[in-house]
C-alpha cells in the first residue's frame, strides 16, 4: 500500500513507527508485518537497543521453554530480515551468539521524540515541534504488551510511560508557545487532554482557548467534564479550571462576538450541574460505542431499562452533550467521548467491551460495520480467545458477502491472536482461521500451508477435538486437490473420515458426507464413498439435517454412473443449500458440474447461461482459478455457437497460469471435441494431447480415456495408423477401469461411429 508520509516523517530508506500500532515504511510504502506478535515485539525491542543482545536473553524475553525458543527466534529473525534488510544494506546482524539491529539510517518516531527533549522545548523551532507531535499515533507499541512475559511487559510499560511523559511535555510547550494564535494551539490542547484526561492544567488551557475562539458551549462542556473526571478519580481540584473560565470569559466579554446570546448559563462553583447517576452511565456507554450508538443498543448493553435510558438521554440532549441524528446518538464534541472513555477504569472498560462483543456475537452479522464493531469490542475486552473467535465470525461473514480481502485480513489478525492462547483452544481456532484464509485467497506457499494444517489436525486429534481434526484433514485435502496432488488429497480425505469414526451426531454426518464428496471428486474408493453417503443420508434424515455436502456427493456419484437427470437435480439442490449457507466455493462447484453436463449434452445455449452465472460468482470469489475458468468456459461456448476459436485460446493462457490442471483438462477436451467437428484436426490433437498430460499427472482415468479416444480419432483422420492403434489400445485398457459412465459412452460413440463427430 502506498501513501504520502505523515507530517514530521522524513523520506528515509526505512521508517519505524512505534507510537501506536507498530508500522514499518520503506520508501513511502507501508509494509505488511508478520502476523506473529512476538516477532513484531522483537523488532521494537531490537530497534531501541543500540548494542547487540544475546540470543539467550531474547529467548528468555519472549518465549517459553516448550515453544522451542531458539527455533522460534530463528523463525522470527528470518521474517524481520525481509522487513529491514534491503539490497546492499544489511541492518539485522546476527551470529550464533548475539543479535543486533543497525538503526543508523532508520527513522524511529519515539527516538525522534526523545531526541527533541534533549534540546530546550522553549527555544526549539515551533514547526519542528509540531511535526514531531503529529507523529504520536497512540501509546508506545499499542496492543503489543505481551503481559505473559514479565520482562518484556515491564520494559514496554516503562517505555510507554516515558514516551507519554515526553509527548505531554511537548504538547504543553506547544500550547504555551502558540497561545497568541489560539486556532493553531487548539488541536494541540485537545491532544494534550486526550492523553492526560485528569490533568487540570491541560483542561484549563483547553477551556481558555475555546473561550478565546468564542466557543463558550464547548468550553462549558470541557469545564464540567474536567471537574467530574478529576473528582471521580479522587484527585484534588486546585482551581485552575475555574480561574481559566472566569479570567478568559471576563476578557472575552469586552470583545464583541458572533456567538448567539443565551448559549451559556454556568452557575457558581457549588451549583455546577454535572452528569451523575443514569446520565453518566449512559454517557459512558455512548462513549464506548462512539462515534454512533442507538438507544436500542444502549438498552441491550447497559442493563438500564428503557425509561431510565430515555430520562438520561433527555438530560444529555438538553445539556447539548448528545444529539440524535438518523436514529443514532452522537456526541456534539468528539473529544468529550474520548475523555469520558479514558476516564473509565481499565477493568470496567474491558468488562463493558466484553458485554458489547457478547451481545453482537449473539446475533448473525448483517454488514461489514457490525463485523468491525464485533472484532473491535472483542479485542478491547482483553480476552484473547473472545477476540480470536470474533475474527472467525467476521471472516466467515466476509466470505458470505464475497468481501475476500477483508476476510483475509480478519483471518491473519485472528491467527496472530491465537498464537498467544494456550492449549487446544489455540489449535481449534487456528484451524478455523486457516479455513477462512484458504477460502478468502489461494495460498502463496500452498505445500507448506497444507503441511501446517495437517500438523494442527494431528494436534486436534491428540486432544480429542475430532470435529476440528476432520476440518484440518479435509482442508489439506482441498488444498492438495486444487494443486493436482490427488494421491495426497485422497489420503487426507480418508484420514478425515477415520478421525470422525468415534464421533456422533451432526459432525459425524458432515464428516461422512464430506468424505464421500471428496472421494467422488477424486474418483477413488467409490464403493466406500457410496457406503458413507448412504449412512450420512440415513442419519441426516433422522436428525433433520440438511448439508450441501450430501447432495454434492450424490450428484457426483450419479454423474459418474451416467445418470444425468438425477445428478442435475442433486447439483441444483446443493447449489441452493450452498447459497443459503454462504458457501460460495461449494456453490461454484455445483454450478460448474451443471455446466459440464450441458456441455456433454451439446446444449451450448444452456451452458452459456451457466457460464454467465459462474463468471459473476467467480469475479466475487478469491483470486483463484474460478474466474479464469468461468471466462474460458464462456469463450468455449462462443466457439461452439459462433465458430470463433480465438477468444478461447486467449482465455486458456490465464487459466494455465491459475494452476488448475483438472479444470484446464476438462475444457481442453471439450474444445478438442469441437475442433474435430469443425475439421480442425491439428488443433484437436494438440489440445487433447495437453489434456492427456494433465490427466496423467492427476491420475484421472476419466480424462485420460477421453483424451486417448479423441487422439485416436484425430489419428484416424490423419491416416496415422501407428498413432491411432496406440491411443485406441490405451483407451480400451482404461475403459476396463473405474471411469465415469458418460466418458465410457463418449468413447464408445467415437470408436463405433466416428463420423458422428464430423460435421463435414
Amino acid at each position: 500500500m502506498n501513501r504520502s508520509l505523515p507530517l514530521g516523517q522524513t523520506m528515509n530508506a526505512l521508517t519505524l513507527n512505534l507510537l501506536g500500532d507498530l508500522e514499518v515504511i520503506r520508501d513511502g510504502q507501508v509494509l505488511a508485518l508478520p502476523p506473529s506478535r512476538k516477532t513484531r515485539a522483537l523488532l521494537a525491542y531490537l530497534a531501541l537497543h543500540t548494542r547487540s543482545l544475546s540470543r539467550e536473553h531474547l529467548c528468555d524475553l519472549l518465549w517459553e521453554m516448550p515453544d522451542d525458543p531458539r527455533g522460534s527466534l530463528r523463525w522470527s529473525l528470518s521474517k524481520l530480515r525481509r522487513l529491514v534488510d534491503t539490497p546492499g544494506r544489511t541492518r539485522l546482524r546476527a551470529d550464533r551468539s548475539v543479535v543486533g539491529l543497525d538503526t543508523t539510517d532508520i527513522d524511529i518516531d519515539v527516538v525522534t521524540l526523545h531526541a527533541l527533549h534533549g534540546e530546550r522545548l522553549e527555544t526549539a523551532d515551533v514547526e519542528r515541534l509540531e511535526l514531531t507531535a503529529a507523529r504520536y499515533r497512540g501509546p508506545f507499541l499499542e496492543g503489543l504488551e505481551l503481559d505473559r512475559f514479565a520482562d518484556f511487559h515491564g520494559w514496554c510499560l516503562a517505555e510507554r510511560q516515558t514516551a507519554l511523559r515526553a509527548q505531554t511535555n511537548l504538547l504543553a510547550a506547544l500550547v504555551t508557545r502558540l497561545a497568541h494564535t489560539p486556532e493553531r494551539a487548539l488541536p494541540h490542547a485537545h491532544a494534550w487532554v486526550r492523553i492526560a484526561p485528569f490533568d487540570e492544567a491541560a483542561r484549563a488551557r483547553l477551556v481558555s482557548l475555546l473561550l478565546a475562539l468564542h466557543r463558550p458551549r464547548e468550553a462549558e462542556q470541557q469545564l464540567q467534564l474536567g471537574v467530574r473526571l478529576i473528582r471521580e478519580a479522587g484527585l484534588p481540584l486546585n482551581g485552575q479550571l475555574l480561574r481559566a473560565w472566569r479570567d478568559t470569559k471576563r476578557l472575552a466579554a469586552a470583545t464583541p462576538t458572533n456567538a448567539a446570546p443565551g448559549t451559556l448559563s454556568l452557575p457558581a462553583v457549588g451549583e455546577l450541574t454535572l452528569p451523575d447517576g443514569d446520565t453518566l452511565e449512559v454517557l459512558r456507554w455512548a462513549a464506548l460505542l462512539a462515534p454512533a450508538a442507538s438507544p436500542a443498543t444502549l438498552s441491550h448493553v447497559s442493563g438500564l431499562d428503557t425509561n431510565r435510558i430515555g430520562a438520561a438521554l433527555e438530560v444529555a440532549e438538553r445539556r447539548h452533550w448528545l444529539t440524535a441524528e438518523g436514529g443514532e446518538l452522537r456526541f456534539t464534541q468528539s473529544d468529550m467521548a474520548t475523555e469520558l472513555y479514558a476516564a473509565i477504569s481499565p477493568a470496567r472498560r474491558q468488562a463493558m467491551h466484553r458485554r458489547v462483543a457478547e451481545w453482537l456475537a449473539g446475533s448473525p452479522l448483517t454488514d461489514l460495520s457490525q463485523a468491525q464493531e464485533l472484532t473491535h469490542h472483542a479485542q478491547a475486552s482483553g480476552d484473547l480467545e473472545l477476540a480470536a473467535r470474533a475474527t472467525v465470525e467476521a471472516g466467515r461473514f466476509c466470505l458470505r458477502i464475497c468481501a475476500n480481502e477483508q476476510a483475509q485480513h480478519y483471518a491473519q489478525r485472528g491467527l496472530a491472536l491465537a498464537e498467544e492462547i494456550d492449549d487446544i483452544r489455540r489449535v481449534c481456532l487456528a484451524l478455523e482461521l486457516h479455513d477462512v484464509l484458504y477460502r478468502a485467497a489461494p495460498l502463496a506457499d500452498w505445500d507448506n500451508g497444507a503441511r501446517d494444517v495437517v500438523a494442527l489436525a494431528e494436534q486436534a486429534l491428540e486432544h480429542g477435538a475430532l470435529a476440528h481434526a476432520r476440518l484440518g484433514y479435509q482442508l489439506a485435502s482441498h488444498i492438495r486437490w486444487a494443486h493436482g496432488q490427488w494421491s495426497d488429497a485422497h489420503e487426507e480425505t480418508l484420514q478425515a473420515e477415520r478421525a470422525m469414526r468415534c464421533s456422533e451426531g451432526r459432525e459425524q454426518v458432515i464428516a461422512m458426507a464430506e468424505t464421500a464428496r471428496c472421494l467422488a471428486m477424486l474418483e477413488r474408493d467409490l464403493e466406500q464413498a457410496t457406503e458413507l453417503l448412504a449412512q450420512a443420508r440415513e442419519q441426516a434424515i433422522e436428525q433433520r439435517l440438511a448439508h450441501p455436502a450430501i447432495p454434492l456427493a450424490q450428484g457426483l456419484l450419479s454423474l459418474h454412473e451416467d445418470r444425468f437427470d438425477t445428478a442435475e437435480a442433486y447439483f441444483k439442490e446443493a447449489r441452493t443449500l450452498c447459497k443459503a449457507m454462504g458457501d460460495r466455493l461449494g456453490e461454484f462447484q455445483a454450478q460448474e458440474m451443471l455446466l459440464l453436463m450441458d456441455l456433454e449434452r451439446d446444449d451450448y445455449v444452456g451452458a452459456g447461461r451457466h457460464c454467465k452465472q459462474l463468471r459473476e460468482l467467480g469475479e466475487r470469489l478469491r483470486d483463484g482459478s474460478e474466474a479464469p475458468y468461468a471466462a474460458a468456459a464462456e469463450a468455449l461456448c462462443r466457439y461452439a455457437l459462433e465458430d470463433d476459436p480465438d477468444p478461447f485460446g486467449v482465455a486458456l493462457v490465464t487459466l494455465r497460469h491459475a494452476d488448475a490442471r483438472h479444470r484446464l483438462a476438462v475444457l481442453l477436451l471439450q474444445a478438442a471435441r469441437l475442433d474435430l467437428t469443425r475439421g480442425r484436426i491439428e488443433s484437436a490433437r494438440q489440445r487433447a494431447g495437453e489434456a492427456l498430460e494433465h490427466a496423467r499427472v492427476l491420475e484421472r482415468r476419466t480424462e485420460q480415456l477421453l483424451a486417448h479416444a479423441l487422439l485416436a480419432e484425430a489419428a484416424r483422420r490423419r491416416d496415422d495408423v501407428t498413432e491411432r492403434q496406440y491411443h485406441a489400445h490405451a483407451a480400451e485398457a482404461l475403459a476396463e477401469a473405474p471411469v465415469a459412465g458418460w466418458a465410457r459412452r463418449r468413447w464408445q460413440a467415437l470408436r463405433e461411429h466416428p463420423a458422428a463427430e464430423d460435421e463435414t
